[in-house]
């Protein structure tokens, strides 16, 4: 009888601690596939428009678009992105992160096939906007998933793989469009996203925790989102403006005077708000307003050196598109390989540190490549390369995760789309500002015409220098205005009130 019941007793015991392991072991694989959805789709919503830069001379021939037409099919994407963000952003925090981004991926998703089925110009220009509003969408509502999903130093880690996955696709996508355009044609660019976006759609609605009750009592800020929206695009548009006209036109400067009185009305608007769009206590979070500037200026550096270095290989120095993607792999490699190192690390030894010396590489790689000439081949541009990758992974973590520290759950969205809308202007500015110092070297018709490799060299040798000085101010800044040695885990809460474990009550 007492060994019967012993042998009961460890029955009881076993049956006891295995429902302890087993949904442990789910959780972990839950949050795994969890950051691997919202990574890949601003994968996505990233790599097509990197992609397409490629596939312009097919598509300018196909349906017949002049030089400002394909300057519409690449720009109105981004504007519409940078537009509508901060809207995303206010739908995330109202309605949880969960359904904006379900619904950001849909509509993602039925714009890239609408738009490979294009039979005009004018057509895909419109959808190019459609999927640019998914996007913007998708975007703030993936790293509100993160923030509010993971502590500690998982969280490190998920924004980590979050940011060198969608930094990877900036440098992965020429490569990657040279190689669906000689094989299939530009309109593959836009169907590979249908299979992928079902798959996502299918996966998300499985991993994603489901969303809390959220309140929504308070009315949204309509005329913040129309200023803002306004300045913005006048803002983003007038700036693109100025590859064409130069700085010195009246069409440039009455766009940026638009874009500066909507932004003062904003303000305004924003001051008298009962509920804002951006709630003004978050610009005065330690962090918030230093690491979106940085960020600006990081993602300026980046996607300038990689726009007029992809172009300048193919059209000055000759490169056939596909051997310009392989070239460019190392950066990219190396961005996808530290961004999570680096998220891990900014929980132990701060981002301070982490972002100041990713930017110092950051210059010293730009210095490398800064000296370009016509005859360099990949060898003379490999070293410049791989320090501008390590420094870009190293710092391009530990400036989101220092943007969004202090953040609370329940701002996540909002304060991910500002940090969304900063990198998106800060492309925008980044392009125009090397295409500026660029311009006098380009030809008037790049899918037809030839740059003279000698002054495309230079011009490119020129903008890659002024960049490396952009860098060594985004640099000061990190050192001078991140505070703290480490990085918090907890989005808005004091550590008393840490939680078990790495997974958060999601609300997203």
């Amino acid at each position: 009888m007492a060994t019967d019941t012993a042998l009961l007793d460890i029955k009881t015991a076993s049956t006891l601690r295995q429902p302890k392991v087993r949904p442990s072991v789910a959780a972990a694989l839950g949050r795994k596939w969890m950051v691997a959805v919202v990574a890949v789709a601003p994968f996505l919503v990233a790599l097509e428009d990197h992609a397409l830069v490629i596939a312009l001379p097919p598509l300018q021939r196909d349906l017949g678009l002049g030089l400002d037409g394909l300057e519409w099919v690449v720009n109105i994407y981004t504007l519409t992105f940078a537009v509508l963000t901060l809207g995303g952003g206010l739908l995330a925090d109202r309605f949880g992160a969960r359904p904006v981004f379900l619904a950001g991926v849909t509509l993602f998703t039925l714009a890239s096939l609408a738009a490979a089925l294009s039979s005009s110009g004018s057509l895909l220009i419109g959808l190019r906007a459609t999927q640019g509003a998914g996007a913007a969408l998708i975007g703030p509502a993936a790293l509100a998933i993160l923030v509010k999903s993971f502590a500690g130093s998982g969280r490190g880690l998920a924004i980590g793989v979050w940011s060198g996955v969608v930094a990877s696709a900036t440098a992965s996508g020429p490569l990657i469009g040279a190689i669906l355009t000689e094989t299939a044609g530009w309109r593959s660019i836009f169907f590979l996203n249908v299979p992928l976006g079902i798959a996502l759609l299918t996966t998300a609605r499985v991993t994603l925790p489901a969303p809390l009750a959220s309140p929504r009592g308070s009315r949204i800020d309509i005329a913040g989102v129309i200023t803002s929206a306004l300045a913005l695009s006048a803002g983003v548009f007038g700036v693109a403006q100025v590859g064409n006209y130069g700085w010195a036109s009246p069409r440039v400067w009455s766009f940026l005077g638009i874009a500066a009185v909507a932004f003062v009305i904003f303000v305004v608007v924003e001051r008298r708000a009962p509920a804002p769009l951006l709630d003004r206590s978050l610009l005065r979070l330690p962090n918030f307003l230093a690491a979106n500037l940085i960020g600006l200026l990081n993602v300026a550096v980046m996607c300038s050196m990689l726009f007029f270095l992809s172009l300048y290989l193919q059209l000055g120095a000759g490169i056939p598109a596909i051997r310009v993607g392989i070239v460019l792999l190392p950066f990219t490699v190396l961005i996808a390989a530290i961004a999570p190192l680096a998220g891990w690390l900014t929980s132990r030894i701060g981002a301070r540190l982490l972002s100041g010396t990713g930017l110092a590489l950051v210059v010293t790689g730009l210095v490398l490549l800064g000296g370009v000439s016509a005859g360099w081949g990949p060898a003379q541009l490999l070293p410049g390369l791989l320090a501008t990758g390590i420094g870009i992974g190293l710092a391009t973590t530990p400036i989101t995760m220092a943007a969004m520290e202090h953040v609370s759950t329940e701002r996540s969205g909002i304060a991910s789309a500002t940090l969304n809308a900063s990198g998106m202007v800060g492309m925008s500015l980044g392009i125009v500002m090397m295409g500026a110092i660029v311009a006098a070297r380009l030809p008037a018709d790049l899918a037809r015409d030839t740059a003279d490799p000698e002054g495309f060299a230079a011009g490119v040798g020129s903008g890659l220098t002024v960049n490396a000085a952009l860098a060594l101010i985004a640099a000061v800044l990190a050192v001078a205005m991140i505070r703290g040695r480490r990085v918090s885990s907890f989005g808005g809460r004091r550590p008393g009130r840490r939680r078990s474990g790495t997974m958060l009550a999601a609300d997203s």
